[in-house]
């Protein structure tokens, strides 16, 4: 049998035993001092004396009248309504949360299906009413618990009223059950635990759900992101054969690339001392295989394009080391007709020596780039392995005495070199061989527009085609050939105050071989007459790390549109590739999903386990709460308190009477 809202009266007590403003639910009233009312005084009127006017007339009997028959519909929304409140809660949150996660792994477009146009001009449109409809979503989800919670609130005045089976203040109608009951109420009731335990935990569960309603409608967004336009063709610079090297340096080829040289050293001073970067640039990587790479570009490519293409691209691992020579007695070089072949066994390399090689007129000491007579030991043909043959020399003896304030001399101690004669001079010549190390391989190159180029790793599950746009043996000749004007035209030292190096070579190539500190701090014109100054060579692995910087600087010459030599002029390829589109997708925040999928999972056990709860169903209504306080001497104390306000009201409206004349 349920248990009924209300405790039986089976206690008799007067009213004036209890404490004002209070009741018992456990004590019947038998005051009734008062004679009973008149059974209808509708349109009557008596005497003031009769005392009938000190009542209030009583309500007019209502009679029952049986509703109309709820139809099959009626009937049937009544049975599933409930079973379909329930289920709002976990469908929807569901739906919703699966969705989140589903555009967090997967790219999902926005689609409007021609309602609205889906660009980026719209974007802040589009994400405000993606909002929209999240915050409408979240809040079909949440009213299941919404309604549990107001039933929560509307039954608490009777769970108070059961549990207090010796009668509770009269305040509490206007408590927990009273719609004027705010949050502000709620929480000091919640902290002064003056509620049942159902209110207790429907208040965490307000929290909850105070949490999920902020933080699930900023689980999803949208986001503008670059996707994959159609497959097309891309013209891009190439080295085909017989392009570099033919066989001939009279060859309108050879003379067009070599020409080329002095706009590539000129690149590598600006990108090198100005900072300005050229073109575009190779993206630093930690790869294991190589140290740098160097990339064709397509011709025409803007920088704040976004594409990606497959095309071969050059692997470095440079290296530099002090050559070791099969000279070891002093070599002639005394007229222009003498020659002298220096074997260069560590890299298999002949050197073809003239007079010159040699600066013997203006300076004491000299650095410079051998730009021909570099031939393979074994084919006697020109070299094609990339080498870049430094030569610096320093006079032992029957030197001029110098024209310039500053007596400078290259400290070539330790190191391997030889002795060359000339007219009246002895020249002590040290031989610098750089080698790129190249290995050309196909990868794809991209471009996000921020013109820095990123060579993307080679694929683990496949081989990429080779494109073919670079030569092996010929694009290893064109890295010789990129820095053969570097001694004169990158960043040349007549034009500042150190004029007095010029034999040294040009501003990179002094900061390289002798380091960026030592080169910036030598005295200029300005120094007193006579000074002496010692310059010593940089370590090998710096100057590796500059020839690595040189030759990935002088190579962007082949980014060049038209004079170029991967850009056009040598040669031209088409490889595949595509050029990325704006495209607005959707979008989640895994940090709010996941706290959203556990508040939602929570709500959901939670709103199940509430369907059981004890006293479900028993509304603040009129009826209830009358039904509630049956049998109870409240009504008694009401007709008292209505009887002690008209007695003080009939004198004062009797003696208002007599005082008229």
């Amino acid at each position: 049998m349920p248990q009924p809202s209300y405790f039986p009266l089976d206690v008799l007590e007067s009213p004036a035993a209890r404490s004002p403003g209070s009741f018992s639910s456990k004590q019947p009233s038998v005051y009734d001092s008062y004679p009973p009312l008149l059974a209808d005084t509708t349109g009557s009127e008596g005497p003031l004396e009769s005392g009938s006017s000190m009542y209030l007339p009583p309500l007019r009997p209502q009679l029952y009248q049986r509703g109309p028959t709820p139809t099959a519909c009626q009937s049937l929304w009544r049975v599933t309504r409930t079973p379909f409140r329930m289920a709002l809660l976990p469908l929807a949150a569901i739906g919703y949360l699966a969705f989140c996660y589903t555009v967090h792994g997967k790219v999902v477009p926005v689609n409007t299906y021609g309602i609205y146009s889906v660009t980026t001009e719209h974007l802040a449109t589009i994400k405000g009413a993606i909002t929209s409809i999240s915050i409408v979503i979240i809040s079909i989800a949440l009213y299941p618990i919404y309604d549990v919670l107001n039933s929560l609130k509307s039954e608490e005045f009777f769970r108070v009223l059961s549990s207090h089976s010796h009668g509770v203040p009269l305040e509490t109608i206007n408590h927990i059950s009273s719609p004027s009951f705010g949050t502000i109420d709620a929480m000091v009731a919640f902290w002064r635990r003056t509620g049942s335990n159902h209110y207790s935990m429907g208040f965490v569960v307000s929290l909850l759900v105070w949490v999920v309603a902020t933080l699930a409608p900023g689980a999803l967004t949208i986001d503008s992101v670059l996707a994959d336009g159609e497959m097309m063709a891309f013209a891009i610079g190439a080295v085909p054969p017989q392009s570099v090297l033919n066989g001939s340096y009279n060859s309108e080829v050879a003379w067009s690339v070599s020409s080329n040289s002095q706009m590539a050293a000129s690149i590598t001073w600006a990108e090198m001392e100005l900072g300005v970067q050229y073109s575009f640039g190779i993206a630093n990587k930690d790869d294991p295989d190589y140290l740098a790479y160097i990339a064709p570009i397509p011709v025409n490519l803007s920088t704040t394009t976004s594409a990606r293409w497959l095309t071969d691209v050059i692997g470095i691992n440079p290296s530099c080391s002090w050559a070791i020579t099969n000279m070891t007695r002093p070599v002639n070089l005394t007229s222009y007709t003498s020659l002298a072949t220096a074997y260069l066994s560590d890299f298999n390399l002949d050197l073809q020596l003239s007079n010159g090689d040699i600066m013997s007129t203006d300076s004491a000491s000299f650095a410079s780039i051998k730009e021909f007579g570099v031939l393979n030991h074994t084919t006697q043909a020109s070299a094609t392995d990339g080498s870049t043959v430094f030569l610096l020399g320093q006079c032992l003896s029957g030197c001029s005495p110098p024209l310039i304030s500053v007596n400078f001399a290259l400290d070539l101690t330790g190191l391997p070199t030889f002795t060359a004669e000339m007219s009246n001079q002895t020249w002590s010549v040290a031989i610098l061989v750089c080698v790129p190390n190249v290995t050309i391989e196909t990868r794809e190159v991209r471009n996000e527009g921020h013109g820095l180029l990123d060579v993307q790793p080679r694929p683990m599950t496949r081989q990429l085609a080779r494109q073919g746009n670079l030569h092996p043996v010929q694009t290893t000749s064109l890295l010789s050939v990129v820095a053969l004007s570097l001694t004169q035209s990158a960043g040349s030292m007549l034009a500042t105050d150190r004029i007095s190096y010029w034999p040294l070579g040009s501003q990179v190539q002094g900061e390289v071989l002798y380091g960026k500190q030592q080169w910036d701090g030598l005295p200029g014109s300005t120094a007193p007459d006579g000074t002496n100054v010692t310059i010593t060579l940089a370590p090998l692995e710096d100057i590796t790390r500059g020839y690595a910087q040189i030759i990935q600087s002088a190579a962007k010459c082949v980014c060049c549109a038209a004079k170029s030599y991967l850009g056009g002029n040598v040669g031209m390829a088409y490889v595949p590739g595509r050029v990325s589109t704006t495209e607005i997708i959707f979008s989640s925040s895994i940090p709010n999903v996941v706290v959203s999928t556990v508040i939602f999972t929570i709500l959901t056990v939670l709103i199940v386990l509430a369907q059981f709860r004890s006293g479900k169903g028993t509304e603040f209504t009129l009826i209830n709460v009358a039904a509630a306080f049956h049998g109870s001497e409240l009504p008694a104390q009401f007709a008292q308190m209505k009887a002690e306000q008209m007695a003080d009201f009939v004198p004062s409206v009797m003696g208002d009477h007599k005082e008229t004349p």
